[in-house]
């Protein structure tokens, strides 16, 4: 299949995109799993996404950190063995040609390196393993929530969006919180690839003088 990915953009704020709403279900993780409190627990399946890949998604709501949007955040080096694990969601009535832009937030749990890593994958439903790799978000604590960006094309009418865990398999990785997919506004390439950049030579600076 043919690269469908336009660009990544790391950074903690971002231009006006298109105001057309989310085709993604639960992209803050707050449908109800029967968390209260402090707690966290590892699901097969929750509102919207499935285990793909691996133990399962672990929900945490308000533990090691506090969510980018609501209470619940997701880490996906999951508790239990096969720890870095993959949940997707099944996407339909997408229109064939389209570049939708995929957002979400981002944040590393631990401070080692090749130990927070997230890969994103985008293939035609039903999708296929390997999962067809779109492109790779990894850091090291401490970190604030950072927003990720990337363009992605729809070849078919329905696609499937995958988020797995990479690096070592310690159950402690990367949290995502308050994913959304939504027909882009994209400016000019020549001007996403100078903002991608500078944003992600930025990003490897700060992470190289912590």
């Amino acid at each position: 299949m043919k690269n469908t990915v336009k660009s990544i953009i790391m950074a903690g704020s971002l231009f006006a995109t298109s105001a057309s709403a989310t085709v993604i279900t639960n992209g803050s993780f707050e449908s109800n799993v029967g968390l209260t409190g402090s707690k966290w627990g590892v699901f097969n399946s929750i509102d919207g996404w499935y285990t793909s890949d691996g133990s399962g998604i672990e929900i945490q709501r308000n533990t090691i950190t506090t969510a980018q949007d609501g209470s619940q955040y997701v880490e996906l080096d999951s508790h239990h063995g096969n720890s870095n694990s993959s949940m997707s969601q099944d996407l339909f009535g997408l229109s064939v040609g389209e570049t939708y832009q995929l957002d979400f937030w981002y944040k590393a749990r631990t401070g080692a390196t090749n130990d927070n890593g997230i890969n994103v994958s985008w293939g035609e439903s039903p999708d296929l393993s390997p999962f067809t790799y779109a492109f790779n978000v990894d850091g090291v604590a401490p970190m604030p929530w950072t927003l990720v960006t990337g363009f992605l094309t729809a070849t078919a009418a329905e696609m499937t969006l995958t988020f797995s865990a990479t690096g070592t398999e310690n159950t402690l990785g990367g949290f995502i919180d308050n994913v959304s997919l939504k027909v882009a506004s994209v400016p000019e390439p020549a001007s996403i690839a100078l903002l991608g950049l500078g944003l992600l030579g930025l990003a490897s600076r700060r992470r190289k003088q912590a």
